[in-house]
């Protein structure tokens, strides 16, 4: 097997099944690519997106992992092999429909998922190391699906002493550096994210730091006052309601988005209990729509407001946004105003749907494993198959 990874370092061209579950935990995104070179001379192809959802009891069982205030390790242990074997069965369905086999196929770069977010800044034990945690176990993946397989990402980055969030700022950093533009690669997933990307390579590590809340909030409000809708389809229902000043300038004040940057956070922070409990604080009675349009709102103001100490004065730059937020008219009508004149585009225009950046990156960085030379993009751990 060293020798496959040698010669597959030397190959002119690999290609790679990235895969990605976010914090909005309903299901996997399934990236199909082929990468030729490393570092700054990295090009690559998406072949093939799609994103495949979890059945309800699924999701509910992974949500109760993030916010449960204790949780059956029993439970929890068996969970991080079934949802291996779960996404080893999205894989071999995908590759079965596309006519593809294990020898087709180079690299899987299995993101996992994640349950829980602990850096020190949010645990507060000033001699305890920052922590994250995915499940969905590599080797198991490896051994399904015959395809060798590249996990835990962030844990090599914790290790490093690093927060193990946002590693988006990595495959920005690959794939979307500009030699003259500015930009803003902007990620609105159930967190959002973002990394400034001065023009040329710059600095690295890039900035990049979660916000704050992207989806989270809003898809729950939806879920719980809206029967049969998982998510504000376009922000319609926000459309219809009217932001509560009140409530957003409570929310705003979450000592979260006062901390200094880079700053990690996750769902087990930013949930509907915490809005809820702001809600009986100020003794409200909200209509649905009202609450998901002040929701929308929030994520607006606090993803642009910390876009805006990112980039220098009088330097002109453009917002360029992926993840499930970028489907959403209220809230990108919304950012559009808070960051006016900075130009907010889709991250189609860069060639990239919005849906499958993620999961590109960590095949990038998996790419960046086998046969980059810049260790600083060295994360991951290989997991080999049988064959």
């Amino acid at each position: 097997m060293l020798n496959k990874l040698r010669e597959m370092a030397e190959s002119k061209e690999r290609r790679i099944i990235g895969l990605m579950s976010g914090t909005s935990m309903d299901g996997l995104d399934i990236a199909l690519c082929r990468f030729r070179g490393s570092g700054a001379e990295t090009t690559f192809e998406l072949e093939h997106f799609e994103s495949v959802e979890y059945p309800e009891d699924v999701r509910e069982q992974l949500i109760s992992f993030a916010v449960a205030e204790s949780v059956n390790p029993e439970l929890i242990c068996i969970w991080h092999t079934k949802l291996a074997h779960i996404h080893a069965g999205y894989i071999n369905s995908m590759m079965k429909k596309r006519g593809l086999g294990p020898a087709d196929i180079d690299l899987i770069a299995s993101h996992g998922q994640t349950v829980y977010h602990a850096p020190r800044h949010k645990h507060g034990m000033e001699d305890m190391p920052n922590a994250t945690w995915q499940i969905v176990d590599g080797d198991h993946i490896a051994v399904l699906t015959g395809i060798t397989t590249i996990s835990d990402f962030r844990q090599r980055d914790t290790a490093r002493g690093n927060e193990g969030a946002p590693l988006a700022a990595y495959g920005d950093y690959l794939l979307f550096s500009h030699p003259e533009k500015h930009r803003v690669l902007l990620n609105i997933g159930g967190i959002s994210n973002f990394t400034w990307l001065p023009a040329g390579k710059g600095a690295f590590p890039p900035v990049s730091y979660d916000t704050g809340p992207g989806n989270t909030l809003i898809d729950a409000a939806t879920r719980k006052h809206f029967s049969g809708m998982s998510y504000d389809v376009g922000g319609g229902l926000a459309a219809r309601g009217t932001v509560h000043d009140e409530l957003l300038s409570l929310l705003k004040a979450h000592p979260y988005f006062e901390r200094p940057a880079p700053k990690t956070t996750g769902f087990e922070v930013f949930n509907l209990n915490w809005v809820e409990e702001c809600i009986e604080d100020l003794g409200l009675e909200l209509k649905a729509e009202d609450l998901l349009a002040t929701l929308t709102r929030l994520t607006a103001d606090t993803v642009a407001g910390e876009i805006r100490k990112a980039i220098p004065d009088n330097e002109k730059a453009e917002v360029c946004v992926s993840g499930g937020g970028a489907y959403n008219d209220t809230l990108m009508a919304m950012l559009a105003r808070a960051l006016d004149p900075v130009p907010v585009r889709n991250s189609e225009d860069l060639g990239v749907s919005p849906d499958a950046k993620e999961a590109l990156f960590f095949a990038a960085l998996a790419n960046e494993l086998v046969c980059g030379e810049d260790t600083r993009l060295h994360l991951g751990k290989i997991s080999l198959p049988d064959v």
